[in-house]
């Protein structure tokens, strides 16, 4: 192993001590404060503070997943219910109406412990502007040469025109 690594290594291995340390301390008085950590452990009052910010982090992403876990078995159960209503079939292929009942509760149990109906936040930045005004000039060409002078009995477009609109004769 390289002498970097292992230097690393040794970093994060007293991190992970003194963060153990830290939460001892911590579950035996709550109110500690950073000073007072810090003077305990021998160490700055700001290493104190990223060591409590990664422990909250930590404790929130243990919970995430324990959260996960559990909704995850949750909907296992649910899934086993409907699968226990669905064997209520009549001979026709009909479920009864209490039995359609449990089914829809069951759903809408899943809907809620999956997270389907979260509200969807959507934003819409518009970021060019279409120009306001648009003016078409007809131009006439006399033999190659154009003409910028506008056709005396051409008129201005005030309307937008269909494909197609606007072929047939006066």
């Amino acid at each position: 192993m390289t002498v970097p690594s292992q230097y690393l290594r040794d970093l994060r291995e007293e991190a992970a001590r003194r963060r153990l340390e830290l939460a001892k301390l911590l579950r035996e008085n709550p109110d500690a404060t950073n000073i007072y950590l810090a003077k305990t452990l021998g160490v700055n009052r700001d290493t104190i503070a990223l060591d409590r910010k990664a422990l909250v982090e930590q404790m929130t992403q243990s919970t995430l997943t324990e959260t996960e876990l559990l909704r995850a078995e949750m909907v296992k159960k649910l899934e086993a219910l409907e699968a226990e209503v669905e064997k209520h079939r009549k001979t026709d292929g009909k479920l009864s109406l209490q039995a359609v009942d449990r089914l829809l509760d069951i759903t809408k149990a899943v809907i809620e412990l999956t997270g389907v109906r979260k509200p969807v936040n959507e934003k819409l930045q518009v970021t060019h502007r279409a120009p306001i005004k648009f003016e078409t000039v007809i131009v006439a060409t006399d033999g190659g040469r154009r003409s910028v002078a506008p056709i005396a009995d051409a008129e201005l477009i005030t309307e937008p025109f269909a494909l197609g609109a606007g072929d047939e004769k006066r």
